[in-house]
């Protein structure tokens, strides 16, 4: 049972994780497993056995999510686009709430977080990233810095890769390489290099953060929550009618308690 649950979880996060402006990392946070995770991903050689029954399982239910999911989300989302995104907030307000609770803030720590979210959103409007559209002449170079990205937004909780890839004009190009990956195994490869070159790096300095600076990383964490439920509310089309707001709701609170209700251990 226990198996089964670690594969829902994945599950979870791996829908999560390609969905532009959700981070799987996130959920992750919220579905109690990013720091056990992170721990067995830095010293499974210490603890082999215990990271393969939790690693495994977790990770499957992740690579089977953005397989078979990669186009049934963009079927969705081109349907059903106020309804999907609404599920998908409704499951990062629940992390929210989670972490928030986990925390056990004060009010200089909402401010720090609040200020953190600012500063987050201020940057996302005020700076321009280059727009690299990855057409039919592939430029692998850049396809190994995607799987760099990839890398550091998985590890790092409020960061969405899909939503970079859309600002850099990449995102059907990495959800179709993700959802074919055989279709182009050297580009594939390429991703792959980039992605477990900058993984492994990324979670030994998480891993040393939370032991040596603990409650800074869960403010900045938290600081990545707010901004991504902030701009991810922004991106949903709401529509004004009142069976699509009493809708809206409903998936907001199915998304909710989906998180809330998941055992954290």
């Amino acid at each position: 049972m226990a198996y089964l649950i670690l594969f829902f979880k994945g599950f979870i996060i791996g829908i999560g994780k390609i969905i532009p402006g959700v981070s799987g990392s996130i959920l992750a946070v919220g579905l109690g497993v990013y720091e056990k995770a992170l721990d067995y991903l830095v010293n499974w050689k210490e603890k082999k056995q215990e990271s393969l029954k939790f690693l495994v399982p977790l990770g499957l239910g992740v690579a089977l999510a953005i397989v078979v999911f990669s186009k049934i989300i963009l079927v969705f989302l081109n349907i059903y686009p106020l309804l999907t995104l609404s599920l998908f907030w409704g499951l990062l307000l629940g992390t929210s709430f989670k972490v928030v609770k986990k925390m056990q803030l004060t009010f200089k720590d909402y401010i720090i977080i609040f200020s953190l979210a600012g500063l987050f959103l201020f940057l996302t409007k005020n700076i321009s990233l280059p727009n690299f559209v990855i057409k039919m002449n592939i430029d692998y170079l850049w396809v190994i810095i995607l799987g760099v990205l990839d890398a550091i937004s998985m590890i790092i909780p409020g960061l969405s890769g899909t939503a970079l890839y859309v600002m850099l004009g990449s995102y059907p190009f990495v959800l179709n390489l993700l959802s074919n990956p055989l279709e182009n195994i050297w580009a594939s490869c390429c991703f792959a290099f980039g992605f477990v070159l900058a993984f492994f790096l990324i979670a030994k300095l998480l891993n040393y953060l939370f032991q040596n600076y603990f409650k800074v990383s869960w403010l900045v964490i938290a600081g990545f929550i707010i901004y991504s439920l902030g701009m991810f509310w922004l991106n949903i089309p709401f529509e004004e009618s009142f069976s699509a707001i009493l809708l809206t709701i409903g998936f907001i609170l199915l998304g909710f308690l989906v998180v809330l209700w998941a055992p954290l251990e």
